[in-house]
């Protein structure tokens, strides 16, 4: 049987009614330094995070570093998966030439 989870003790998530409704109990939560998922309808949404210097574009950076790292590293295991990894930079080079070339040929260049 579940049991319904206590006000007291806020979970990582947030509704957007509670962002419109209780902002300022939301801000008290990022003060705790930690992120919150924004849900709406169920669905995750969005993250807040806390910028306790107030440098947004400092913490938009490191976002975008962030998704880069990921995407980086979902390439390097696909390319484990598919034996790629072991290609040699000749092979790497052909592999450029290549797709360059079908690219020029799709602009009609």
């Amino acid at each position: 049987m579940a049991t319904k989870r206590s006000d007291k003790t806020p979970s990582d998530r947030v509704t957007y009614r509670e962002l419109r409704n209780t902002p300022g109990r939301v801000w008290e939560r990022l003060a705790d330094d930690k992120p919150l998922t924004l849900v709406a309808d169920g669905v995750p949404r969005a993250l807040l995070i806390p910028i306790n210097d107030g440098d947004a574009a400092g913490a938009y950076d490191a976002y975008v570093r962030g998704r880069a790292l990921l995407a980086m590293r979902s390439l390097q295991a696909e390319a484990r998966r598919t034996g790629k990894d072991k290609m040699t930079l000749a092979e790497i080079n052909e592999e450029i030439r290549a797709a360059r070339r079908e690219r020029d040929k799709k602009a009609g260049r």
